[in-house]
């Protein structure tokens, strides 16, 4: 066994979604890499977002006394970003980027037209793009959120068909089972991540609809949900502090004793580690819905059913690549809220069934996964 210095630039704080992402990636690699061993450094992305930290030439020269540089598990690869020299939040001038001789590997991003794509930025990222594909120092993949079909749509084939896919390590999460107090023995439990953030992007008002309508709609269903079924309970899930505002706001439309008797909050958990127990609440639950990505990317990995509200494209493109795209609900849609019990119930009705369903997909998934890590175990062999 070979062991490799692994520099890897990604989200370790804030989010509990990218630490299952991580954390599924590790168990990957050891299962599909054995030959190495990746003694791994983070390097926390939002440090180069607040500004802390540069992408200068002391980043080149820290990336080179590694043996391998990682930038992976996000969506890091937005094609908004005006003020990046790259047109995306992997802001790595070429000039800086020519300088590093350590291979670098760009691992299962997310590539994300959806709050928009200026010229500009498409025109920056080509050119990065025409420098990391032309050379065998990089190996570039994207997640399969829908990224590889952005690709196509928006670079053009002739990048696309250079591009590889590498599914999100979230499928792969490994929750250690624990008691959660949260969870009444018994009673079956939905659990419900509700994104606090960008809900501007998130619930621009669409065919008549905002976040208010939202909010009432989804609180009501729930509501209801849990007066014709008295066995059912619910759990919310906050992934970053901003949830737990919308949330504050969001339980104000349900009854005062179902709070108080039939629902709990999960707690604000992050960093490395946390998601083994975190995730587990979402292995144990009957049903879980989310507006996150990773809430329903863990979901499918762990075999619970799940419902995608599409208050980002993204979630929408996930499911479609599952093959279950009627998984995907969004909240827009004619009679939302009648779809939304519909899933419900059925999914409630016919857990043992739709479990089964995912384990067909997590076989794709794991076939697709397969497939990019001998690739990438090919690239390492020629580059280490």
């Amino acid at each position: 066994m070979r062991t490799l210095k692994v520099l890897h630039l990604a989200s370790f704080d804030g989010n509990i979604g990218d630490n299952a992402n991580h954390n599924g990636v590790r168990f990957l690699w050891k299962k599909y890499l054995p030959e190495y061993d990746f003694a791994i450094t983070p390097l926390e992305m939002r440090e180069y977002f607040w500004k802390w930290k540069s992408f200068d030439d002391d980043f080149a020269d820290m990336v080179n006394e590694y043996d391998l540089f990682v930038c992976g598990g996000g969506n890091y690869f937005e094609l908004w970003v005006q003020s990046s020299p790259t047109g995306t939040s992997v802001a790595i001038p070429l000039e800086v980027l020519r300088k590093i001789k350590t291979p670098c590997l760009f691992y299962a991003l997310g590539l994300d037209p959806y709050m928009g794509a200026p010229d500009i930025c498409i025109e920056r990222f080509k050119r990065f793009l025409d420098y990391t594909l032309a050379s065998p120092q990089f190996l570039v993949s994207v997640r399969n959120d829908g990224s590889l079909d952005s690709a196509r749509r928006v670079l053009g084939g002739e990048y696309a068909d250079r591009i590889h896919l590498m599914p999100d390590g979230g499928h792969f999460v490994q929750p250690e089972a624990c008691t959660h107090y949260e969870l009444t023995p018994g009673a079956r439990t939905i659990g419900v991540n509700l994104a606090g953030d960008m809900l501007d992007f998130r619930f621009k008002s669409c065919n008549g609809k905002n976040l208010n309508d939202f909010k009432r709609s989804t609180a009501a269903v729930l509501c209801d949900i849990m007066r014709r079924m008295p066995d059912v309970n619910l759990i919310f899930y906050p992934h970053i502090h901003k949830d737990y505002s919308f949330l504050a706001d969001f339980i104000c439309g349900i009854d005062d004793h179902l709070l108080r008797r039939r629902i709990t909050v999960a707690p604000y958990l992050h960093g490395q580690g946390a998601e083994r127990k975190f995730f587990d609440l979402y292995r144990q639950c009957a049903l879980n819905i989310g507006t996150r990505l990773h809430a329903n990317i863990c979901s499918v990995g762990l075999k619970t059913p799940s419902i995608g509200i599409v208050t980002h494209e993204q979630i929408h493109e996930l499911y479609g690549y599952y093959g279950m795209a009627e998984r995907a609900l969004r909240f827009s849609d004619d009679n939302y809220a009648a779809k939304l019990d519909d899933l419900i119930s059925d999914s409630l009705e016919n857990t043992e069934r739709i479990s089964c369903r995912y384990s067909d997909v997590m076989s794709m998934v794991t076939k697709d996964a397969e497939r990019f890590l001998g690739i990438m175990n090919c690239w390492l062999d020629s580059v280490v």
